[in-house]
């Protein structure tokens, strides 16, 4: 008899075994996060008094890599995913209620070029009419290169949230704002 025929059940059984486990293996694998820009970003945010944390109960929701706590100068980025893209995207939320106070960015046409086939998919699917615009912004800013997002971070916020810079009064290098404070208007969003 042949050691390495098919028609025996348990070689059979092993070649399908074989060919089905290493199947996990060739799935594309989820975005990891360029440490670099994951940093650079983290500098820009927090030398403007944002607070970026992790810990956050609805991080244990499967599916959400972020959340703009509205109102407020804070970010949440769960440790999955891509972090420098969700700090990207939910860091723009922050920027369009604190520093654009709701306005817009972007032309609509170029929010239509920022989108990805799969950004257009899930705002087809997952969005309210009434807050697109605001998500779209929000995905085609996360995909523009990291320095224009940065400068585009800059001129929306220079004056509404501008950089703190280290004190040498304080303790610690406590920082400072360098200019007016921001303006929050609470709501409902």
């Amino acid at each position: 008899s042949d050691l390495c025929s098919a028609s025996d059940p348990l070689i059979a059984g092993s070649l399908l075994l074989a060919f089905i486990l290493p199947l996990p293996l060739w799935r594309p694998a989820a975005p990891r996060t360029d440490l670099r820009a994951w940093q650079e970003l983290l500098a820009a945010f927090t030398a403007r008094g944002v607070s970026v944390s992790s810990d956050h109960p609805r991080c244990q929701e499967p599916n959400l890599d972020g959340l703009y706590l509205r109102g407020h100068r804070s970010v949440v980025v769960c440790e999955r995913n891509d972090r420098a893209l969700t700090l990207r995207h939910e860091g723009w939320h922050l920027v369009q209620s604190l520093c654009l106070r709701d306005g817009v960015w972007l032309s609509d046409e170029a929010i239509q070029r920022g989108l990805s086939g799969q950004d257009r998919r899930e705002l087809q699917a997952l969005v309210q009419p009434s807050r697109w615009q605001r998500e779209a912004e929000a995905r085609a800013m996360a995909n523009l290169p990291q320095p224009r997002y940065l400068e585009a971070l800059a001129t929306a916020c220079g004056e509404r949230l501008p950089v703190l810079e280290p004190s040498i009064t304080e303790p610690h290098g406590g920082l400072h704002n360098s200019g007016p404070p921001a303006k929050l208007t609470p709501t409902d969003h």
